[in-house]
């Protein structure tokens, strides 16, 4: 990563997208797009070179198939603006995540609970870390599951079965996450999609969601063969007890979840979406935690260095924001301009049969990640042109599928973020750790969850 310009360059460029999004979101012009889309290109200047060549192809495609659809859209220009407000909350999000994220790994509490967790044998192992991982996947995004990943399957241990078993718990348990989390993007987009709903308001059902297939995914995870035999770790003996590793995380998850609370009251006081109150907070609780960490008389320097120093990763955001900036625009010019006749005929054939309206909605989702398509595209697509009117569903209904069809997408594509780290941490193969270990996980979890939607629409029709 270059430093300097490179690095000042970035800094600014987030600094803008977080200014336009939150003044968008206060009501500010539609011509902010265009201050947006500067910030985006100037961003993606600052990282191109760590973007790698993959990436740049498929924004590439996804720009290109966009500017194809242009002229059929019905309001081009309301479409480029909704997909590049939409590139621009996202990248402020995952940034002030960011911030927060580089907080947690410093943390030397979190340290020993992962040296406890790796302790647990056999069943109890994976659960404690699929249990963990969607926890800490909930509050912190994907961030949280990197820092699982290197709970897991420290650089030290050597492979085996149950390293490879606890990376793909960790999985599950991000996928989990995604269908309740409010600092997932899919949970952003979705939100600014549907403005009639607020998060609290889906909550319960992504949670409900999120529970059945992390279930689904324990009952699914057998342990190794010759479990304890491959890792001269995985015989040692338990040394921290159940009870010791519950005090020990207690603090962790009160400061986690407080931070949640304190998001919900921002999000209530200033009346805007629970994203914009994210992208308030990260910075704070970035200056907080510093200026903590830093010796009496000095804290506010100390926490002014300490966030500045982590705003130094913000080039490696350039990928992020060219993979939004292509789908977002991408998916809401499609939807702009997908023939009503279309829709109509779909309406026709899913219309009143909401099992098959929903099946519809996550597979759909599900088959275009397996073959390269970014679910961002595929979820702002179908939230904006299958709406629940069009299908009939109830719109908390309608949410809770796209969000798990992303979710069990992110686990069973070899083209996700996740698959990537996880194969890297198991030391597996990338078609090994995602299609073969999730392919059965996450059809049997779609189908459950599909029935288990239509059941309650049908019970609360």
């Amino acid at each position: 990563m270059n430093g300097g310009p490179t690095v000042a360059a970035a800094i600014a460029a987030v600094m803008t997208l977080i200014a336009t999004t939150l003044a968008r979101v206060f009501g500010g012009p539609g011509w902010l797009y265009l201050l947006t889309l500067a910030a985006m290109a100037l961003l993606i200047t600052s990282g191109f070179g760590n973007v790698n060549r993959k990436l740049r192809n498929t924004a590439a495609v996804l720009l290109l198939a966009g500017a194809a659809v242009f002229p059929f859209a019905k309001d081009p220009v309301a479409a480029l603006q909704r997909g590049v407000f939409i590139a621009g909350m996202l990248v402020s999000l995952t940034s002030s995540v960011l911030l927060i994220a580089r907080c947690a790994v410093q943390s030397r509490r979190i340290q020993m609970i992962g040296a406890a967790l790796r302790e647990r044998q056999g069943k109890a192992r994976l659960t404690a870390f699929a249990a963990a991982s969607q926890f800490f996947s909930g509050i912190l995004g994907l961030a949280g599951a990197n820092l699982m990943f290197v709970m897991a399957a420290p650089p030290d241990e050597e492979s085996s079965g149950m390293r490879t078993a606890s990376v793909v718990s960790i999985m599950r348990g991000f996928a989990a996450a995604s269908c309740w989390s409010p600092v997932f993007g899919n949970m952003a987009i979705l939100l600014a999609l549907y403005p009639s709903l607020h998060w609290i308001e889906v909550f319960p059902a992504g949670l409900a969601v999120g529970q059945l297939t992390l279930i689904v995914g324990l009952l699914m995870t057998p342990l190794p063969p010759q479990e304890g035999s491959a890792n001269g770790a995985d015989e040692r003996p338990t040394t921290t007890s159940g009870k010791e590793l519950f005090f020990l995380a207690v603090p962790v998850m009160g400061v986690l979840l407080g931070f949640l609370g304190v998001v919900l009251l921002v999000s209530r006081t200033l009346h805007v979406i629970i994203s914009a109150a994210i992208i308030i907070m990260g910075p704070c609780v970035s200056m907080a935690f510093h200026a903590l960490s830093g010796s009496p008389g000095s804290r506010l320097r100390a926490g002014m260095r300490g966030t500045a120093d982590s705003m130094r990763l913000y080039p490696a955001l350039a990928s992020e924001a060219m993979l939004f900036l292509s789908a977002g625009v991408a998916g809401s010019l499609m939807a702009d301009s997908f023939p009503a006749s279309w829709t109509g005929a779909i309406a026709a054939l899913l219309g009143g049969h909401p099992f098959w309206g929903l099946a519809f909605l996550v597979f759909a989702i599900m088959l275009a990640a397996l073959a390269g398509i970014h679910p961002m595209l595929s979820a702002v697509f179908l939230a904006s042109t299958l709406t629940p009117d069009v299908l009939g569903l109830p719109p908390i209904a309608h949410m809770a599928a796209i969000l798990a069809g992303w979710g069990l997408s992110a686990s069973v594509t070899p083209f996700s973020v996740v698959s990537l780290t996880a194969s890297r941490y198991a030391r597996v193969g990338l078609y090994d750790i995602s299609l073969r270990k999730n392919s059965g996980y996450a059809l049997c979890s779609a189908l459950l969850l599909c029935a288990v939607l239509a059941a309650w629409i049908g019970l609360t029709a």
